[in-house]
């Protein structure tokens, strides 16, 4: 996930993003800047296209890689990023393999404390210069790069929730998949602190701590992710993440972060994940869609 990459490492660069904190704690700094407004499955499914007046097609493998984020930083100063909202949109079409490209997002039940970004080796395929992305009532267009990936941009009011999408190429093939959508409230409500003078006051307990988030219930996975640093913010000490059932409520155990130091500083992303398998016949085998839904908070160790 690219930019949640880019934000859990904010060490390696000379200029952390993370800032120190401040004692004010003025009730007044805390905005709601959450949104208002499915299962996974992996392997080798076969799918087999019955047509009268063609012979029968059984479509197997992986051919295809979308995947689609929705990040909102609460506090976009201590982050080192110039905007609230982002949203990042990218296609890879590929020649056919066995295997369904995995996520960072940990399985649902388990707590880890590194981040595997992986990939799957493929080799890339045009498919023409750009794809067409339809919502019910909004669309937009991914380009394709160098690299033959598909880049799309859109703005947050254009992001249809909880929808269908067709993705349309230009030889008139086309497949489909459904969106998600955000939450309402994250809690503890210090999290949520835009301003950077009062940002980082969520305490987040050494011995165990609790985060909810509304609305919830959906069949998807909800994972949270503590990326820790040192207390002046200019030294990455390590992650937490844990990924669970979307029931609105999450408990990091106390041994995933006794070994924390008192007020580190703590990036605290929440997000709703959920990965979908979908058949496109125009390659003849699946594409995964991996959808993200992240609020980027603050808090300390406390």
């Amino acid at each position: 996930m690219k930019n949640l990459i880019i934000l859990l490492l904010f060490s390696c660069a000379s200029e952390v993003g993370i800032i120190k904190r401040y004692e004010s704690t003025n009730d007044s700094a805390n905005q709601s800047i959450i949104d208002s407004s499915d299962s996974t499955e992996t392997g080798n499914e076969v799918y087999t296209n019955t047509d009268s007046d063609s012979e029968e097609q059984t479509m197997e493998g992986t051919v295809g890689l979308i995947s689609w984020e929705l990040e909102q930083i609460a506090c976009p100063a201590c982050m080192g990023v110039q905007q609230e909202i982002n949203i990042s949109f990218t296609a890879d079409f590929h020649e056919n393999i066995n295997e369904s490209h995995p996520t960072w997002v940990p399985d649902q039940g388990q707590c880890v404390q590194s981040l595997n970004y992986l990939s799957l080796n493929r080799s890339s395929k045009s498919l023409g210069s750009s794809i067409s992305i339809n919502g019910p009532y909004n669309t937009f267009t991914a380009y394709k790069d160098n690299a033959n990936m598909y880049q799309g941009i859109l703005y947050e009011n254009q992001y249809d929730r909880n929808s269908q999408y067709t993705v349309s190429l230009q030889d008139g093939t086309l497949f489909n998949f459904n969106s998600i959508s955000g939450f309402d409230f994250i809690e503890p409500l210090e999290l949520r602190y835009v301003d950077p003078s009062y940002a980082f006051a969520a305490p987040i307990y050494r011995t165990g701590s609790t985060f909810w988030w509304g609305p919830s219930g959906s069949n998807q996975t909800f994972n949270i992710t503590l990326a820790v640093y040192s207390q002046d913010g200019s030294q990455l000490l390590g992650y937490v993440s844990c990924s669970g059932s979307d029931n609105g409520m999450m408990t990091i155990p106390g041994n995933y972060l006794s070994g924390f130091p008192s007020w580190s500083l703590v990036a605290v992303h929440m997000t709703r994940y959920k990965q979908e398998r979908v058949p496109y016949e125009g390659l003849m085998g699946f594409v995964d869609v991996q959808l993200f839904w992240s609020v980027v908070g603050t808090g300390h160790i406390e």
